[in-house]
């Protein structure tokens, strides 16, 4: 089941990413696809120690902090800043592109959350807790890139918040 979840959600940012008209959107949902992949091959890993095949290393489930994740948006926003004045009215609905990710993402953090509130096993609770922390992490990236782009000068303020987390 983890794994159907993060193969459509790679495939909802995937297709992000193909509709997307903006460097900076493109280079966002592309990033985000990547991270999903990251978690499928950490979730085959997981079983395979479940199974008795493999020992589980739970160093493997390293993060990169909210306050990481700002700065590597950050660094694109700006490259993709000049960009952008403003949002014309027919990008409205290619923001929706964003809603619906946002919403994947949101759906991902509520499961794995049930997900580690029900396990017995302690490595499955802290992994489904670790990936509940990265689809958190993803729907804030995906926010700030969204609010972006309806508002271009909102850029310091997310700094703000990125450098509070």
């Amino acid at each position: 089941m983890a794994i159907a979840n993060e193969i459509e959600g790679r495939n909802i940012l995937l297709n992000g990413r193909d509709s997307s008209l903006t460097p900076l959107g493109k280079s966002t949902f592309e990033f985000l696809a990547n991270e999903e992949l990251k978690h499928i091959e950490l979730i085959k890993e997981f079983a395979k120690t479940l199974n008795g095949v493999e020992e589980w290393d739970a160093n493997k489930m390293k993060s990169i902090s909210f306050a990481e994740a700002g700065a590597r948006i950050k660094g694109i926003f700006e490259r993709f800043a000049s960009q952008f004045e403003s949002v014309s009215q027919s990008d409205n609905e290619r923001l929706e592109t964003y809603q619906v990710a946002m919403d994947m993402e949101k759906r991902g953090y509520d499961f794995y959350s049930e997900a580690a509130e029900k396990a017995s096993d302690e490595r499955s609770k802290a992994l489904f807790k670790f990936l509940a922390g990265e689809e958190e992490k993803h729907y804030t990236m995906i926010q700030d890139t969204y609010e972006f782009l309806k508002h271009p000068d909102s850029i310091l303020a997310m700094e703000e918040r990125w450098m509070q987390t």
